[in-house]
């Protein structure tokens, strides 16, 4: 059965329990994040709402407008094949469950707020939304073709920009990875070590193995997301 979601099934504390989170991160990130991800958290303040949970259909239809993204609910984490082939279709995943509040500083999952307002604003940026869709229809050719390995790097390339990345914007560099953005810890850990960035590059990356339990204590500084679109394709090519 494909998961739904009614805003009937909330309860008001799970409301204030996002507000919570929204109001406390918007404000923890204005000096940290980059610039395309704020305006873009800002292009989507009528359908990402602030004061209640926002509802994925509405968030789906500005997608679709500005990028042609659409957003996919589904129950929790899916098998990288199947999170492959939705983003080759244009389609970023969802979950619909919202941390208690007593997990609004750790949840061992990621719920809706970390897969909302980390991954759905960047997505409203043609660069970013360009760089995603050749990132799915690369990795879904990799996983139909088993190549368990390449599998495990493109997961790394995922984990080091799209969850944990920096951006360097008008030679600064700024926040950028949902990792970073959906978490109050993460933001303050990661913006201290914002002086001691590697540069990041894509062998290097997918040659480095992460850990998902602990707060990271590597980060990598992207230059140019079209560069990183570029990059991938020439090792598609070269390993496929």
């Amino acid at each position: 059965m494909t998961p739904t979601q009614k805003l009937e099934d909330y309860t008001q504390e799970q409301h204030s329990t996002w507000n919570f989170l929204y109001d406390r991160q918007k404000v923890h990130l204005q000096a940290k994040a980059s610039r395309l991800y704020l305006d873009t958290l800002d292009a989507m303040s009528d359908t990402l709402t602030r004061t209640s949970i926002p509802m994925v259909e509405d968030m789906a239809l500005q997608l679709k407008e500005a990028t042609g993204w659409s957003i996919e609910i589904v129950p929790g984490l899916i098998p990288p094949s199947d999170f492959f082939n939705l983003l080759s279709k244009k389609k970023f995943c969802t979950s619909t469950w919202v941390r208690r509040k007593d997990q609004v500083d750790y949840i061992e999952e990621p719920d809706m707020f970390h897969d909302t307002f980390g991954h759905i604003p960047p997505l409203m940026n043609l660069d970013f939304a360009s760089f995603m869709h050749r990132f799915g229809e690369v990795g879904t050719a990799i996983a139909n073709d088993g190549r368990d390995f390449q599998v495990t790097q493109l997961q790394r390339l995922y984990w080091f920009f799209v969850e944990f990345g920096f951006i360097r914007e008008d030679g600064e560099a700024k926040l950028f990875g949902a990792g970073i953005m959906s978490s109050y810890g993460e933001t303050s850990h990661a913006w201290a070590l914002r002086n001691k960035l590697k540069v990041f590059n894509l062998e290097e990356v997918m040659s480095t193995p992460f850990r998902a339990d602990v707060i990271q204590h590597e980060y990598y500084i992207l230059d140019s997301i079209p560069e990183l679109e570029s990059n991938l394709n020439h090792w598609f090519e070269r390993t496929y």
